[in-house]
């Protein structure tokens, strides 16, 4: 078989799965089994793909059938241009949550010296992004899950910078001076418990605590909201993703804590995704 018609199979066998883009998935598949770029692929569309290619393939799209998350059967995934070690250890990144660093940075000094805490890292992914863009930052990351901080030790080191981003096991906030940060980001699980059940089988690969908020999705929002002023210096922001019917809920829940400038911002499908606040 050519390597057209071997994903025209894959592409046919995913789209009967329910797998969504099955093309796409298909062509990563395959790209990462030859070891090229998936673009390269189209300029070898009549080549025959041998039997010890067809083989691992086969063996990946049964897996991508059976809904286990591509990113998971790559090992890695990208992010904010940048490719990080990814695996069930923590929560794939989803591209809201790019679209909450863009946010943060846009308003976060490059050229000056911050300090920054990223609360539930998950993979890391936000921490590295954070000190990847802003070249003098320093960040601290926490996360209460040992598995998860063992990933993002690895993505921190994979891009060079566990000189400025300190990994701590932390349930929320790290043991710390008084206010010693300007600003803190945090991707918190934020699905309310009824709810998980309901999400596309690929979410159920990623870690439940990852993503169950509790009742209303908002059990860890409160505990932060009450906390973080004590870790903010005066005039320092936070950053948060949240559900797209948490926005209200939340807004008064800052203002009610003393934050000022609480602001929500819509995510691509123009629903509201996150929300900030100044101390």
């Amino acid at each position: 078989m050519t390597l057209l018609e071997v994903l025209n199979s894959a592409t046919e066998y995913l789209a009967r799965c329910g797998v969504e883009n099955p093309r796409l998935n298909s062509e990563h598949l395959l790209a990462h089994v030859l070891r090229k770029k998936r673009l390269d692929l189209y300029l070898e569309f009549d080549r025959t793909l041998q039997e010890a290619e067809r083989l691992p393939l086969r063996d990946l799209v049964r897996q991508r059938g059976k809904r286990i998350p591509l990113q998971h059967l790559l090992g890695t995934v990208e992010f904010y241009g940048r490719s990080f070690v990814c695996d069930s250890r923590a929560l794939i990144p989803r591209p809201e949550t790019e679209q909450l660093l863009e946010l943060a940075l846009s308003h976060l000094p490059s050229d000056q010296m911050i300090s920054l805490l990223d609360i539930g890292t998950g993979s890391g992914i936000i921490a590295a992004t954070l000190a990847l863009e802003l070249p003098h930052a320093c960040v601290d990351a926490t996360d209460l899950s040992p598995e998860a901080l063992m990933l993002a030790s690895e993505n921190i080191a994979k891009h060079g910078l566990s000189q400025r981003v300190r990994i701590q096991q932390a349930d929320l906030f790290p043991p710390a001076g008084k206010n010693p940060y300007q600003a803190i980001v945090a991707n918190l699980p934020y699905i309310p418990s009824q709810e998980i059940e309901a999400l596309s089988p690929e979410v159920q690969y990623d870690p439940i605590e990852a993503l169950d908020g509790g009742a209303d999705g908002l059990d860890l929002f409160r505990r932060f909201i009450q906390c973080a002023p004590d870790y903010l210096r005066l005039g320092g922001q936070i950053w948060l993703e949240i559900g797209h019917q948490q926005g209200n809920t939340l807004f008064n829940l800052l203002i009610d804590r003393g934050f000022c400038e609480v602001s929500l911002f819509k995510d691509y499908q123009n629903r509201p995704r996150f929300i900030t606040a100044k101390k």
